[in-house]
């Protein structure tokens, strides 16, 4: 009887010792993108680390993160020159007529200051410092009414001057 019971303990001890190693399900609840349906699974611990693993080596790639972008006040942070807009007013090749709208033009307009540039062969009338072309419409308006040809350009402009 004895050899029963000996038997039987260690009958029930490998049978324990069987179903500890046995690790739980894992369940798995996964939306579909197209359909919007819900698909459920039931997976073992050790498929779950190898799908785990794989999915970490080919998705270890870098996501592309667009650079923020940068306003006016951030760049005049590090720059003292950027790139803004100012108005051409005039342009020729002859300097004696440029000077002289120039200094026409700053007698017209006290508040903005005229610039000469050389821009080989050509001589260039620039007025102001804006940031964006739409800060510089309302004075392009207003200067438009005596020098029709007058219009914005991109042109670096002095970041404590800008508008």
């Amino acid at each position: 009887m004895t050899k029963y019971f000996i038997l039987i303990f260690a009958f029930l001890g490998i049978q324990n010792l069987a179903q500890t190693q046995s690790e739980s399900p894992s369940y798995w609840v996964l939306n579909d993108s197209i359909s919007g349906g819900k698909v459920s699974i039931d997976l073992d611990k050790s498929l779950e680390n190898l799908i785990k693993s794989k999915e970490q080596k080919v998705c270890k790639k870098n996501v592309y993160v667009p650079p923020k972008k940068l306003t006016p006040a951030d760049k005049c942070a590090t720059q003292q020159k950027i790139m803004g807009y100012k108005i051409q007013i005039f342009y020729t090749k002859d300097r004696d007529a440029a000077n002289k709208v120039k200094n026409d033009f700053s007698r017209q307009h006290p508040n903005l200051t005229p610039e000469l540039i050389y821009a080989s062969p050509d001589w260039r009338i620039l007025v102001g410092d804006y940031f964006t072309r739409q800060s510089a419409s309302a004075d392009l308006r207003r200067i438009q009414r005596i020098y029709p040809s007058a219009f914005a350009v991109q042109w670096r402009v002095w970041c404590r001057k800008a508008i």
